[in-house]
């Protein structure tokens, strides 16, 4: 996949992307407890809390779709991401919540 090269991205743009490429990262920066009500399959976690000692687990050269309960915490660790040289970081607009609404309704909503 080539780079994405915005700073936000629809749930169905991302999903448009997912399909052509299941390993794509996905970020989910959600609490332990959000995910046990919510979880995208293949999403990799690492808690807000934790993002500043555990970024370096991240492939800094492919795109990073940055994801949690609606889009302001991802928006966030966005913007600190890339100022730490993560250029390919996007935030994922409306974060789970717009993925269980518009995309996989199988996810529970909270």
């Amino acid at each position: 996949m080539s780079i994405y090269r915005e700073s936000e991205i629809t749930v169905h743009q991302l999903n448009e992307l997912r399909e052509k490429d299941r390993n794509i990262q996905i970020l989910d920066i959600r609490e332990d407890s959000e995910r046990n009500h919510a979880l995208l399959k293949g999403s990799i976690h690492i808690k807000l809390t934790e993002i500043a000692n555990r970024y370096g687990e991240l492939n800094k050269d492919k795109n990073i779709f940055v994801m949690c309960h609606t889009g302001t915490r991802s928006q966030t660790v966005v913007k600190w991401l890339k100022k730490n040289g993560y250029e390919y970081c996007v935030n994922v607009l409306g974060g789970i919540d717009a993925w269980a609404a518009l995309i996989d309704r199988n996810i529970r909503r909270y």
